[in-house]
């Protein structure tokens, strides 16, 4: 009756073991499991965080481009209608009958065609396009950085 007292004594304390074995691996993978989810987790808000940004930033962009564009119109308009114009530096200048004579230290100026000086507001603005559009994608470059390595 020993032999099979601690036999079952054996038997018990096996499979005590085995269950205390088994149960510390299945808390481990479940810490590993629940360490994974908050990774998980705090990229996706990480994520979030980055198109929030970046949507800031396009409304921002499209804020700044359509003033500029009010503005470049309003220029525009009014360099075809003459309430603006457009005039350069000149070196020498023949002066017309009903040109004013100024001071001898005033800077000779020759006023532009309305037709050239629109080419050059639009050569103008388009040039400010780009600068926009360049400081745009440095923008969403910079924040799509930072939100990866965050």
């Amino acid at each position: 009756m020993t032999k099979y007292l601690l036999a079952a004594i054996a038997g018990l304390s096996l499979v005590t073991i085995l269950a205390f074995w088994r149960l510390d691996h299945v808390t481990t993978e479940r810490d590993a499991k629940s360490s994974r989810i908050e990774e998980l987790e705090a990229s996706i808000e990480s994520r979030k965080n980055t198109q929030r940004l970046l949507a800031q930033l396009d409304t921002e962009h499209t804020q700044e481009r359509e003033r500029a564009n009010q503005t470049n119109a309003s220029l525009r308009a009014d360099v075809a209608a003459g309430k603006r114009r457009l005039s350069v530096l000149a070196t020498s200048c023949a002066a017309g009958p009903a040109t004013a004579t100024g001071l001898d230290h005033a800077e000779a100026r020759a006023e532009l065609d309305p037709a050239a000086a629109e080419r050059i507001v639009a050569i103008a603005n388009d040039g400010d396009d780009a600068i926009r559009q360049l400081n745009a994608l440095q923008d969403y470059v910079r924040t799509a950085c930072q939100g990866a390595v965050q």
